[in-house]
């Protein structure tokens, strides 16, 4: 609104969620959702989610352990395009029932997922510092 040459879209996305996630192991997880959309404006009905995981489950001590993850997701009012994303790097995890403390590098390639520019698309490479709860 304070941009008024800015032509803003109303990108709306009001979605029922189902997932499943299953650990092959006890620090590697594979795991998938869907979405379907009841109400939505400019978004598609439907979008899918996939990925894997793999990061300390125990208490890793001041050496720590390495990490990695990766995820697709594909959204319909992409024509099932949408973006891939990997993130590696070093974890440390204090007690068991703490969090995970992550720094690493982090890639994002595909479709905008700042859903104003939904059909712009982004390469992202970076490092990061992450405290996963």
């Amino acid at each position: 609104l304070k941009n008024p040459g800015f032509a803003r879209l109303n990108f709306v996305r009001d979605a029922l969620n189902l997932g499943y996630s299953y650990y092959w192991s006890d620090n590697l997880r594979l795991y998938a959702d869907t979405s379907w959309a009841f109400y939505h404006d400019l978004s598609g009905n439907w979008d899918f989610q996939f990925g894997a995981d793999y990061a300390p489950a125990r208490p890793t001590g001041y050496r720590g352990a390495p990490f990695w993850a990766i995820n697709g997701h594909l959204r319909q009012e992409l024509n099932y395009s949408g973006n891939f994303v990997v993130q590696a790097g070093w974890a440390w995890r204090g007690e068991q029932s703490s969090g995970l403390f992550r720094t690493g590098v982090h890639y994002y390639n595909g479709m905008s997922n700042q859903y104003s520019f939904y059909q712009d698309f982004e390469e992202q490479i970076g490092l990061g510092v992450w405290y996963d709860f």
